[in-house]
């Protein structure tokens, strides 16, 4: 079977040129082989090189820099192209974790050897850049059309347990199911991802997130394969925990963050680029607080609560946002990406105020404390608006039949509408408060500690009546309570 490699940048075939000009036979391996079964364009380009030397590769491209010496890896840039350039080689497990290898070059190596050490059948296949020719040495293609995640080699892939997290995301992406001997194997690998450095969790879990139509299947996996129970029991327990089947007709507390997480995939494309993580992660963890205030059956049979509270989880909002925060530092580390997991956690922490504005008539000012605590952690009411369409249309199973491809806030949900309304309305204020300490000194008081608060009434007074001037927001600041 040849493929046909016009979809292929120019880069590609200059540093085919370049290899098979010395001798070596480069072959196209890794997801671009899939993206080009698939008829897509590849973005990331891996060539194995066989019949050269790491060294004699590295001195055949004046732009080559070493990115893994110990994996026999170097990269070059062709007119802004990175190709990542390998030979064969042979990974013995030595130590714990992702990177205790010890690792064996081999440029002669035959092509199904070099498959071997490869995840998963579907990321064997390789395409002879020189000829176009499929080569399947493990009946990858085969797997690839069944959608099945299936392991090459199943003493072989025991020695990664970052593969665990890969089968995680590369089910969401680009297969359907798990073949059952290798779902049993990744079973008896969780314990072994605890060696794992947060670092690599991190990267699975944003190719999840940033590139999988229905993470929900991944996340499931990751349930099913106990991962959760293991790593995150913040997680493990949303599986389970009750919700209103008036409000939540979906389920359980762990269905509804699925749907919300596939509603985030489907508004993913209508993000800035910069926005999509963030949104992602605070859809699927808005309600991680429900397990820490849901009123269940048995505590009303407990006479803990009365019955008219079953299934309600006041606070969970706030509530959720230390989980949440604890969930992603297993992915950074406690120092880790702190921009994001703050974001997210007040993301978290604010997604029910829409609902709660609107419901109460809130007016301006209410809406404007709103999003400045939100700007005080980096966000703003259109990410909030984003997690709220989330979270709408996780509330029912027909969530697909709604306009979320084109980001507008769409159908009949209210305070969707709502927090959008206002995010639109703030865009087109200034932020900065009329009311500055000068203007207090000129009215004759002296500095100290009331200070704070007159200005922060006065800040106050001038998101409820945006029109007013310094003097009308001080006077009413001032004025006499009775």
């Amino acid at each position: 079977m040849k493929l046909n490699l016009d979809r292929l940048p120019a880069a590609v075939h200059t540093a085919r040129k370049a290899i098979t000009a010395c001798g070596g036979e480069p072959t196209l391996v890794g997801g671009a082989v899939i993206d080009l079964l698939a008829g897509r364009t590849p973005k990331d380009f891996d060539i194995e090189v066989f019949g050269l030397s790491l060294e004699t590769i590295e001195g055949k491209f004046s732009s080559a820099k070493s990115v893994g010496n110990s994996f026999g890896i170097v990269v070059v840039n062709i007119d802004g192209v990175d190709l990542d350039l390998s030979v064969p080689r042979v990974d013995n497990k030595v130590g714990k974790g992702h990177s205790g290898f010890e690792v064996l070059m081999d440029p002669s190596m035959s092509k199904r050897e070099a498959a071997r050490r490869r995840d998963f059948t579907i990321n064997t296949l390789a395409v002879n850049l020189a000829t176009g020719e499929l080569i399947d040495e493990w009946g990858g293609l085969d797997d690839l059309r069944a959608g099945v995640l299936r392991a090459t080699d199943p003493v072989l892939f025991r020695q990664d347990p970052l593969r665990v997290w890969r089968a995680v995301q590369l089910l969401a992406r680009k297969a359907k199911t798990v073949d059952p001997a290798t779902f049993n194997l990744l079973r008896d690998m969780v314990p072994d991802t605890a060696d794992l450095p947060p670092e690599r969790l991190w990267e699975e879990l944003k190719k999840l997130m940033l590139k999988a139509a229905r993470p929900s299947d991944g996340l499931q996996l990751a349930s099913d394969l106990g991962l959760w129970r293991f790593m995150a029991p913040e997680i493990n327990a949303l599986n389970g925990t009750g919700q209103s089947p008036t409000w939540h007709p979906e389920g359980d507390v762990w269905t509804h963050s699925l749907l919300a997480a596939d509603a985030a995939a489907e508004l993913r494309p209508s993000l800035p680029e910069e926005d999509q993580l963030v949104i992602m992660l605070a859809a699927f963890l808005h309600d991680i607080g429900k397990p820490l205030t849901t009123i269940t059956p048995e505590m009303v049979e407990a006479d803990e609560a009365p019955a008219d509270m079953l299934w309600t989880a006041h606070g969970h909002d706030i509530k959720g946002m230390a989980p949440a925060d604890t969930f992603l530092q297993r992915f950074t580390g406690p120092k880790g990406h702190k921009a994001i997991r703050t974001k997210v956690s007040r993301l978290v922490g604010e997604h029910m105020q829409p609902w709660n504005l609107t419901a109460g008539e809130a007016k301006q000012g209410a809406w404007a404390r709103l999003n400045r605590r939100l700007n005080a952690d980096g966000v703003t009411l259109h990410h909030l608006a984003s997690v709220c369409q989330c979270d709408a249309c996780a509330t029912s199973k027909d969530w697909r039949s709604r306009s979320l491809a084109s980001g507008a806030p769409n159908w009949e949900h209210k305070s969707s509408e709502r927090v959008l309304h206002w995010a639109e309305h703030f865009d087109n204020l200034p932020d900065e408060p009329k009311v500055q300490g000068r203007h207090l000194i000129a009215r004759g008081m002296k500095p100290g500690r009331q200070f704070g608060s007159i200005l922060a009434t006065c800040r106050d007074l001038q998101d409820a009546n945006p029109a007013w001037g310094v003097d009308e927001l001080l006077d009413a600041a001032l004025a006499p309570q009775s």
